[in-house]
């Protein structure tokens, strides 16, 4: 079992559709939970929402945000400087999102690093594009 908690953070109903369908492969994912900023919400809402998901235990929580420099991600850098319990990555694709919550044990800096190489793995173009358009 997972010892950490995970909050995906993003733009508009994109964390909501990762948990969904990280869900679909996966089955329920117990303590992951999706923090969508609205397009009316300003940075201090989104902070108290994100604050509201990350929750008042002391387990470890990995916040995966979608954009590096976006508003989920500052706002969620921006409560892991001040909580080190919190660790937060941008550029989250779905491959982490699976990876992370199939993981087991603590949350360190060895999954942070695997989590991180998922997700570039995961990146790729193939063979018979690489063709047309270089040709």
């Amino acid at each position: 079992m997972r010892s950490f908690r995970i909050v995906i953070a993003g733009h508009g109903t994109l964390p909501a559709a990762m948990l969904a369908t990280a869900e679909l492969i996966c089955g329920e994912i117990p303590d992951l939970t999706a923090v969508g900023l609205a397009s009316t919400e300003t940075p201090d809402h989104y902070a108290d929402s994100l604050r509201a998901a990350i929750g008042p235990d002391h387990r470890p929580i990995l916040v995966l945000a979608d954009l590096l420099g976006g508003t989920p991600f500052n706002v969620a850098s921006a409560i892991a400087r001040r909580s080190p319990r919190l660790v937060c990555v941008a550029g989250v694709n779905l491959a982490m999102v699976v990876e992370a919550a199939l993981s087991v044990g603590a949350l360190d800096d060895a999954l942070v690093e695997r989590l991180i190489e998922v997700g570039r793995s995961g990146i790729v173009e193939t063979e018979r594009h690489r063709a047309r358009r270089v040709s």
